[in-house]
């Protein structure tokens, strides 16, 4: 338990880091975008190369990741159905706010965090490749059948996970292993040693952007000399603060739930019961709030999910931790 406060008090600091750069002006207050596309298109494919190909395969198929798939499915489905039937939101947002209840930000937040507390990121492998293969190509076909507004090829739009560096890099690192391939021999270990650089560097990278992200969302560009300032945006309406509050309840309470019952259901037990748990409990990921605004539905529930579970799933993290560890 010690151990993992004294590990996200160290994640704090380095997101304070970020957060202080974009506040002092010391980075352009967009620096985090840059960052974020180090980590996904270099730093954290090679870690995903390296974990896997050096993980034991069976173990990350196990009992513990097969209940945090079943949760984050279960959340998804059960959160759309009451985001469309109950809130009675729109097809477009009662998926939107399905997404901020149960899609979780596996790559950004998930490796860093299962490092922490497991010591060990192989397990976040299978829920990237249930989000990449199966949710996010549904939700496209979703959000473009009743918006009208995706790409005008709907294969293009389809295949877009089938491009996706994380997803290359799982399938890379898993064909590695399956091989029994070894990285420190090949170009005489260059190859390794270049991975291992570069995967080093993606989990300092996401925290600092992170914290970036984070003081951008909350300033405003001001106008040009002359110009009339723009006025902020519109509160949400009620209905749309009640969708809000049901989407954070799901992701940072329902989910976790649903976690943990699954893996008492398999029979986990103590440190085992904390892979679903701690993978459950992570926060939206930003790629719902990217969802929302390619499709102008539901970007300010989007946006402020992904803040608040950001900020409220570390309590749940070190409770479980504290419960099970």
């Amino acid at each position: 338990m010690g151990e993992v406060v004294g590990g996200l008090a160290v994640f704090a600091v380095v997101i304070a880091v970020g957060w202080l750069l974009v506040r002092t002006g010391a980075v352009p207050r967009d620096a985090d975008a840059v960052l974020t596309r180090v980590c996904f298109f270099a730093a954290t494919p090679a870690l995903l190369v390296l974990t896997l190909a050096d993980a034991d395969l069976g173990a990350v198929a196990s009992a513990g990741t097969l209940a945090a798939l079943a949760a984050e499915l279960l959340a998804i489905l059960s959160a759309w159905v009451l985001h469309r039937l109950v809130l009675r939101r729109t097809t477009a947002e009662a998926t939107i706010g399905a997404l901020a209840s149960g899609y979780v930000n596996a790559a950004n937040l998930g490796i860093p965090v299962l490092v922490l507390v497991l010591g060990d990121a192989a397990p976040i492998a299978p829920v990237l490749l249930l989000q990449l293969l199966v949710i996010t190509p549904a939700t496209f076909a979703i959000l473009d059948t009743v918006t009208r507004r995706g790409n005008p090829s709907r294969l293009a739009t389809l295949t877009i996970p089938l491009r996706n560096p994380l997803l290359l890099a799982v399938v890379a690192g898993v064909a590695v292993n399956v091989n029994g391939a070894d990285l420190g021999g090949i170009v005489g270990g260059h190859l390794r040693e270049t991975l291992d650089i570069l995967g080093r560097i993606a989990v300092p990278l996401m925290m600092l952007s992170l914290g970036m992200s984070l003081a951008a969302s909350r300033m405003r560009t001001p106008p040009p000399d002359g110009a009339a300032a723009v006025p902020p945006e519109p509160n949400h309406d009620a209905a749309s603060r009640v969708a809000l509050r049901w989407a954070v309840g799901w992701k940072l309470l329902v989910v976790p739930g649903l976690a943990a019952l699954a893996g008492l259901g398999l029979d986990l037990r103590g440190p085992e019961l904390l892979v679903p748990i701690t993978t459950a409990a992570l926060p939206t990921a930003q790629n719902v709030f990217m969802y929302a605004s390619r499709y102008g539905a539901a970007k300010p529930l989007a946006r402020d999910a992904v803040l608040i579970t950001t900020a409220g799933f570390v309590p749940i993290v070190l409770i479980a931790a504290a419960a099970l560890g």
